[in-house]
């Protein structure tokens, strides 16, 4: 497989390609006849038998709303903190166990939040009484302790469903492996079909995964904003 290109990346490549190698079909078989009607065909059962596999397990589905559930979370626990920050700030207090969670919370580095959680938590109740003084609720380190379980219950779903993901690729490589020959076919063909043209850029695949990776980003709104 193409190392430049994540595993879960192929069916959406395929389709980018598929998209510009049906409207140049009779351009690129004029000059390639054996990337005619019959290869095209043989590509696009490919490139759906790949995309029944991943869908019969719905897991582009399941893993957004996972993530979506687990980095919303996340951006709330990271809006409280501003709170708790400034509340250590008026108590005197060092402020490094809440800044550094908060990067963690907005990197979305989940592992590392939950490892923080407990020793912000332990340092708060250590200071309790000057905290509720600034204005902390009294039971805010259990509400720590209520992210940190959600959390961690929301993070090991995410990581279940990434692994399901793995195992149904390893599973079926092969056809992973084929389908990627289809798109690389395509690709070094109609490069140089339309080298020099405008069209040229849309069967390079690093400039269509810039371009596919782009649009996924501003379809991505689950990130948390950082605050």
């Amino acid at each position: 497989m193409n190392v430049n290109v994540r595993k879960e990346e192929y069916t959406v490549l395929g389709d980018f390609i598929l998209t510009s190698y049906s409207r140049d079909l009779v351009t690129i078989s004029t000059r390639f006849p054996k990337l005619g009607t019959d290869f095209k065909d043989e590509f696009v059962a490919k490139l759906n038998f790949v995309k029944a596999l991943e869908s019969g397990l719905v897991l582009k589905e399941n893993q957004k709303e996972a993530t979506s559930s687990l980095y919303q979370e996340a951006g709330e626990l990271n809006g409280e903190l501003n709170f708790v920050s400034s509340y250590f700030k008026d108590a005197g207090l060092n402020t490094a166990l809440v800044t550094d969670l908060k990067n963690d919370l907005f990197n979305h580095n989940i592992e590392g939040a939950l490892l923080k959680i407990e020793g912000l938590k332990q340092y708060i109740v250590a200071h309790l009484a000057a905290l509720v003084e600034e204005g902390m609720e009294e039971h805010f380190p259990d509400k720590l302790t209520d992210h940190k379980v959600s959390l961690t219950a929301k993070n090991n779903a995410q990581n279940a469903l990434i692994n399901d993901h793995k195992e149904l690729i390893n599973a079926n490589v092969a056809h992973y492996d084929a389908l990627y020959s289809f798109i690389a076919s395509i690709a070094e063909k109609g490069k140089l079909v339309f080298k020099g043209t405008v069209y040229q850029d849309e069967y390079t695949i690093s400039k269509v995964m810039k371009r596919m990776r782009a649009a996924g980003r501003k379809d991505d709104n689950s990130g948390a904003p950082r605050s």
